[in-house]
C-alpha cells in the first residue's frame, strides 16, 4: 500500500473527522510554484481609468502559501512538498494585474501605488482547489470561484457584483499536473472578470 504519510500532509478537516486519503503523487520535496496570466501588454494609455485591484480576500485555509487538495464538498488537505511561491490572494492579485494590463481601456493598480483610482475592485475567494471526485487515483477537478465586486472608488458606490467560476480536469494526479490545472482556470475565471469589467459602457471609446 501506498504511503500516504509522504503524499499529503493533512492541514484540516471541517465537518468530518478522522483522516483521509488523496492521492497527488508529489514532486521533488519545496517545489514552489506560482501562478502566471501569460498575456501580452497592452500599451498604456494616460487618459484609461485607474482600477485598483485590492488584495483579495479568503478563508484562513486558503489564504496561505498551501496548495488545496480535498477528496469531496467537506474535506479538505494540503499537498506535502509543495507550496505557491506567495499567499494565494497575492498571487491571485498579481495574476488579475496582468490581465487588466493586456486591456487597453484600462489600468489596474495596486493599493500600496498610492495612486488615485477611478474605480476599484475587490475579489473574494470562494473557491480554489482540486477536488478527487472520481477517486484518489483519478485526475481531480480543479474548481476556481471568485466573487467580484466593482465600485467607484471615491464614492464606493457599486457598479455590479458577479460570480465567476472554472472548472477543469487536471490531466493527472501529480501536483505539477494539478498546479498546471488550477493555473489555466485562474486565467480563464480572471480573464472573464476582466471582460465583465470592461463591458461597462464607461470604458467604451468611441
Amino acid at each position: 500500500m501506498m504511503n500516504y504519510a509522504k503524499i499529503l500532509s493533512l492541514s484540516a478537516v471541517f465537518g468530518l473527522g478522522g483522516c483521509f486519503n488523496v492521492l497527488p503523487e508529489p514532486d521533488p520535496a519545496n517545489s514552489i510554484y506560482r501562478l502566471s496570466a501569460n498575456v501580452q501588454k497592452a500599451d498604456f494609455k494616460s487618459t484609461a481609468p485607474i482600477i485598483r485591484v485590492e488584495t483579495p480576500s479568503a478563508d484562513r485555509l486558503v489564504a496561505t502559501r498551501r496548495i488545496i487538495v480535498s477528496p469531496d464538498a467537506n474535506r479538505l488537505a494540503v499537498a506535502s512538498g509543495a507550496e505557491w511561491a506567495d499567499s494565494l490572494p497575492k498571487l491571485i492579485q498579481k495574476s488579475m494585474l496582468d490581465v487588466l494590463a493586456s486591456k487597453s481601456e484600462v489600468t489596474g493598480i495596486v493599493p500600496r501605488v498610492g495612486a488615485k483610482a477611478d474605480y476599484r475592485v475587490h475579489i473574494n475567494v470562494d473557491n480554489f482547489e482540486a477536488r478527487f471526485d472520481n477517486g484518489p487515483n483519478a485526475a481531480p477537478n480543479i474548481i476556481v470561484a471568485y466573487t467580484a465586486s466593482f465600485a467607484k472608488s471615491g464614492s464606493r458606490d457599486l457598479m455590479g457584483t458577479r460570480q465567476f467560476t472554472t472548472t477543469q480536469r487536471a490531466s493527472g494526479i501529480n501536483v505539477s499536473q494539478i498546479v498546471s490545472a488550477m493555473n489555466a482556470a485562474n486565467n480563464n475565471t480572471l480573464g472573464e472578470m476582466a471582460d465583465w469589467i470592461t463591458s461597462f459602457s464607461l470604458f467604451k471609446t468611441s
